[in-house]
């Protein structure tokens, strides 16, 4: 099985490296190897001149600061921030989306859980209204029990009295002793 038609062979004349992904120039339309695929690589006559030029952004404030062909891009940025850089406003949330907003929990959730009552946000084991005291509850309105009732009370149905005599269980007529004796003599 051959290769030979794979590839292709950069079109800058000092290189000519087979590539088997070569890129095509937009502007010239030739083939280069990946040494020479930008413009300014394989000097490309038919690129439009400053191509690949950016102008540089402030740190600060984040706006585009203009520079002049040839002038220091630090120079210049010195003098935007001298002048009078105006950073954003930062914006201090007290509890970031994620996080529980019962008092004494800690918990971060990957998902926003958000009480209906109240509107705030909870983790798994907060995120029924009487699990987290939900104001909507304090007015009187007691939807259903918290999770934590439920675990620890006993239905309280008095039809269906369970029986208090324990299931009897057969004992095996012959011991495990003589059950290993019997399999690995």
């Amino acid at each position: 099985m051959e290769l030979l038609d794979i590839g292709r062979h950069c079109a800058n004349p000092d290189c000519k490296r087979l590539d088997y992904l070569p890129t095509k120039c937009q502007y010239c339309k030739k083939e280069y190897c990946f040494d020479h695929s930008k413009p300014s690589e394989h000097n490309c006559n038919d690129a439009p001149s400053g191509d690949g030029e950016r102008v540089p952004t402030c740190p600060l404030c984040g706006t585009p600061v203009p520079i002049v062909r040839g002038e220091d891009p630090n120079l210049r940025m010195e003098q935007h921030i001298a002048k009078g850089c105006h950073p954003p406003p930062a914006t201090v949330s007290s509890k970031p989306f994620n996080s529980c907003s019962f008092s004494r929990c800690k918990e971060r959730v990957a998902i926003r859980l958000t009480c209906s009552g109240c509107g705030k946000n909870y983790c798994i084991k907060h995120r029924l209204e009487p699990d987290h005291m939900c104001d909507k509850l304090k007015k009187g309105n007691k939807i259903m029990p918290s999770a934590s009732e439920l675990v620890t009370n006993e239905p309280k149905s008095k039809s269906n009295p369970k029986p208090t005599s324990k299931p009897t269980v057969k004992k095996p007529k012959k011991s495990i002793k003589a059950w290993f004796k019997k399999i690995f003599k």
